[in-house]
């Protein structure tokens, strides 16, 4: 079969038309960052890192999730850890209070001193996280759960979980119902009652106080160890969410993005491919069209 002059210039054309995509792709490739930008560049790899994107917004979610269950028992950590420190205040007032020695009027003094730890400690129990929600109220955690008079506990003793993953759920929150009586001693009313009992110059029932406020210690105690071991699982889960994201990071640049190393070596060969055919497209019209 005879190859016509116009055959042989179609056939070159093509050529450098082909190479000329090759490098128009593989150039677009590295300035993109990617490999598949669409479905048609390859649906399955395109397919794969769409479902990879969904798995990054679901572990997106759940790890946004933890952190602010994190965050909250961090502060409500933070709550507790002042109880303890105004529980032993009011215990070293109330054995310096209980001896015999004190006087109706320094017993008074001592007495305002303990009013100012109660007023603390109620502060301190109706702290709110930053969405305005009371730490320890259980569920009704936009109520004040201790009364400012009395430090009476009005809320539940209701926690809150959050999805650590698709099946386990963790505690994120610290019920208020665990300073009360149920779990030892009411603790609030406890430093009420101490405060009135000074200024009432009553050293007997300061005395009679006394193992309470051990309870009480022990108590507030035992409630920043559980705290803390919840925030252990979740710290826990935070990493393994953040392994995740990083993991389904991978897998999405694999099905989607270059390789920067084999890419330019593409560009490369493309490149020399393309300026062997435009020097064979040219040698070959100067054959078909000779100078005269």
């Amino acid at each position: 079969m005879r190859v016509t002059d116009h055959r042989i210039v179609d056939i070159s054309a093509a050529a450098t038309q082909r190479n000329q995509s090759a490098v128009a792709d593989v150039t677009q490739q590295l300035s993109s960052g990617l490999r598949v930008s669409k479905p048609s560049d390859d649906p399955a790899a395109w397919i794969a890192a769409q479902r990879e994107k969904v798995r990054a917004a679901l572990n997106d979610g759940t790890s946004e999730a933890i952190q602010v269950g994190s965050e909250r028992l961090t502060q409500t950590d933070g709550v507790l850890s002042t109880l303890a420190g105004i529980v032993s205040q009011a215990r070293e007032l109330a054995v310096e209070g209980s001896n015999d020695t004190q006087s109706a009027t320094s017993r008074s003094d001592i007495g305002a001193q303990l009013s100012s730890l109660f007023d603390a400690a109620v502060a301190a129990a109706n702290t709110t996280d930053p969405n305005g929600e009371y730490l320890l109220a259980g569920s009704k955690s936009l109520t004040q759960p201790f009364d400012s008079t009395t430090g009476v506990y009005s809320g539940d003793s209701a926690t809150r979980g959050v999805n650590t993953d698709t099946t386990s759920t963790q505690i994120a929150t610290t019920a208020g119902s665990n300073l009360t009586a149920t779990n030892g001693v009411d603790v609030l009313p406890l430093l009420k009652t101490l405060a009135t009992a000074m200024n009432a110059n009553d050293p007997v029932t300061v005395r009679a106080a006394l193992g309470d406020l051990d309870t009480a210690v022990k108590q507030i105690s035992q409630v920043r160890g559980q705290t803390g071991a919840h925030m252990a699982v979740l710290d826990s889960a935070k990493a393994a969410h953040t392994a995740l994201a990083t993991q389904i990071q991978t897998a999405i640049s694999d099905n989607v993005e270059i390789d920067a190393v084999s890419a330019a070596s593409q560009l490369a060969k493309a490149s020399q491919a393309l300026t062997v055919s435009q020097a064979v497209t040219s040698h070959v019209l100067q054959l078909l069209n000779p100078a005269k």
